[in-house]
């Protein structure tokens, strides 16, 4: 079992810091459960949003290899792109080291979202639907060492802290002595998802979910997101009950929540979170939900095969410590410290 420290910032995201190479060129990177790809700069990067980042030199490195895949490759995000070429080079995490990793070295950034992004690339951790694609680098890394194929997120609440990723395991420390572990199922193909059956608020249970295909919503775990997302009328809704009152400086006057999910037995589960987890100074007011409130929330309708998705990104992993298992597909929750 490895762990690897991360220094928490002012983005709320899930940065640390990686190898590529030999010799090895270190890189900061966003570990990302959302995505599945692996790059970094290229140094024939001129883009603005390069200026500011380290650069993969591929001339250094005497194991590096153009891949045999098509090349360059268009990468989307919400607001964004890259394009990039695949290569093979030796990756270090620590005392893990992946031999002939595929990767992406990018030659353009696009200026929105990465020229004030505080990290070089991205480390990709999510799960892919094809399963011919045998380039995931957490897949690569228990083929390299005696460990299982499961890494761990532990967030902490506050940005002068350090976090962790375990690869091969979890570590008890960052668990509440007195929490248990539940598990529940992969309920995607796609995405690091669980099935989450409704929110609890005030005890009035929302059946938000079961107008679905499935009669579940899929709840994404998601480092790469700083909030938490989900369909524009349910936020809507939940911020109305939440009773926002005309200033914000007086927390507890707002409700706790949870969210309610199904376990691999078929028990629902709830975590709660309450004002001082979904109150954040940083957030902007969000004019859709019309609230003084600096909610941390993001109302948006992403299309699923079953519904729209709620994406639970840090302000839900502050509290709570996430195992990602791949082999058994299945997801550990537990009260961190």
């Amino acid at each position: 079992m490895q762990t690897r420290n991360f220094n928490n910032n002012t983005e709320r995201r899930f940065i640390g810091e990686i190898s590529i190479g030999n010799p090895p060129q270190s890189f900061k990177v966003l570990f990302d459960t959302g995505s599945t790809n692996l790059w970094i700069p290229s140094k024939n990067c001129y883009a603005k949003a390069c200026y500011n980042k380290k650069k993969y030199d591929y001339n250094i490195s005497k194991n590096y290899r153009i891949s045999s895949q098509k090349n360059p490759v268009n990468i989307f995000f919400g607001t964004g792109k890259v394009q990039i070429a695949y290569a093979t080079d030796d990756i270090h995490l620590g005392s893990i080291k992946v031999r002939n990793q595929e990767f992406g070295i990018a030659n353009y950034m696009s200026d929105d979202p990465f020229s004030d992004m505080q990290f070089d690339g991205l480390f990709g951790l999510g799960i892919s639907e094809d399963i011919k694609r045998k380039g995931l680098i957490y897949d690569n890394i228990p083929r390299n060492s005696s460990r299982k194929n499961v890494f761990s997120i532990y967030y902490p609440k506050s940005v002068d802290d350090n976090g962790a990723i375990t690869f091969g395991g979890y570590d008890k420390k960052y668990i509440e002595p007195n929490s248990n572990i539940d598990w529940f199922v992969v309920s995607s193909k796609k995405y690091w998802t669980i099935k989450m059956t409704g929110i609890k608020i005030n005890g009035l249970f929302l059946e938000i979910c079961s107008g679905n295909i499935e009669g579940y919503c899929d709840a994404v775990i998601d480092t790469g997101t700083s909030s938490i997302a989900g369909p524009k009328n349910d936020l809507i809704l939940l911020t109305k009950l939440l009773n926002p009152v005309k200033s914000c400086q007086n927390k507890t006057l707002l409700k706790n929540f949870s969210f309610v999910f199904l376990d691999e037995n078929g028990v629902e589960k709830e975590y709660e979170l309450t004002s001082n987890d979904y109150i954040v100074n940083s957030f902007k007011v969000d004019p859709i939900l019309k609230t003084p409130c600096n909610f941390a929330f993001m109302p948006i309708n992403i299309s699923s095969p079953n519904g729209y998705l709620y994406i639970l990104g840090q302000v839900f992993l502050q509290k709570y410590y996430a195992i990602f298992e791949k082999d058994n597909m299945r997801i550990g929750l537990a009260k961190s410290i």
